[in-house]
């Protein structure tokens, strides 16, 4: 069985999708667990009209986005744990086609390509994201150097997951990030090459995470001491990979900030690895 672990925070209206996703999976042996992380809206009322498992998280225990997908995987009775925010979506086919994939590898984990819904002041886009080739078998320094996928692309073994440790309560971001360090130290990561999620980024939310700075800043401090081991057998060109991924993200959440100078800073630095990218795809 797969235990499907919806994490969701004053979304209702969304949450009816992200539920229904999951409930016209084409695999059949599926539990669905909903983690309602303090909600005031309707939430409640909209999972009663669903064959879900209810968890509601008072006020005063509200820890994060990591303390309630915990509490989901400790709650579950599947084999299989996979994940969804409330604001995005599965295709039909997901979690059929990543447990044949899992049980044919005979690993821990896969993830998949996306579908990114963006909301603009314009109106809604779509582009499919699909996973770097070279993200996929042994990457236990590569990982280090990559985000391969995101939270809503992964399905994972429950054992595993309780293994590692769950994942780390004190991230508020890049926890999948973090959380593949780990598992990537265990067996081989592997993917499916198409987009069965369709992942939401509404620009127009200036309180979205993706557009906190400071405290991702923290986040990838916290990460690189907890993993200062693995980082210190990086060789210089791995090193500079690893550096490129933080000036990267730098950029965009810089950007998203409103902190321009910040951003035209990094943006320099990221310049050499950027032209790399374009000569490497022309030829």
């Amino acid at each position: 069985m797969v235990s499907a672990i919806i994490t969701t925070h004053n979304r209702c209206d969304l949450l009816v999708r992200a539920i229904e996703s999951v409930l016209s999976q084409t695999y059949n042996e599926l539990e669905c667990i909903v983690v309602d992380d303090a909600s005031v809206d309707e939430t409640s009322e909209v999972c009663k009209k669903y064959p879900v498992i209810y968890i509601q998280i008072p006020k005063e225990e509200s820890r994060g986005g990591n303390y309630a997908r915990n509490l989901g995987i400790k709650a579950s009775k599947g084999a299989y744990c996979a994940f969804l925010d409330d604001d995005d979506y599965w295709l039909p086919t997901k979690i059929e086609k990543q447990v044949e994939l899992i049980e044919k590898m005979d690993c821990e984990l896969v993830y998949c390509g996306r579908c990114i819904e963006e909301v603009g002041k314009s109106g809604i886009s779509y582009m499919n994201k699909l996973p770097n080739p070279r993200n996929m078998g042994d990457m236990k320094k590569r990982i280090l150097t990559t985000i391969c996928t995101t939270t809503t692309c992964i399905l994972a073994k429950r054992q595993a997951l309780l293994d590692v440790g769950l994942f780390d309560e004190n991230l508020c971001f890049w926890q999948e990030y973090e959380l593949t360090i780990r598992l990537a130290q265990r067996k081989p990561l592997y993917f499916l090459n198409e987009p069965l999620v369709v992942y939401r980024v509404d620009v127009r939310d200036c309180h979205r995470l993706t557009n906190k700075y400071y405290g991702w800043k923290d986040a990838v401090k916290y990460i690189h001491k907890k993993h200062e081991s693995l980082y210190s057998q990086l060789n210089l060109f791995e090193w500079f990979k690893a550096q490129n991924l933080i000036w990267g993200g730098t950029m965009v959440r810089c950007k998203s900030a409103g902190l321009r100078w910040r951003f035209y800073a990094y943006y320099m630095l990221t310049l050499p690895n950027r032209i790399i990218k374009k000569v490497n795809k022309n030829w």
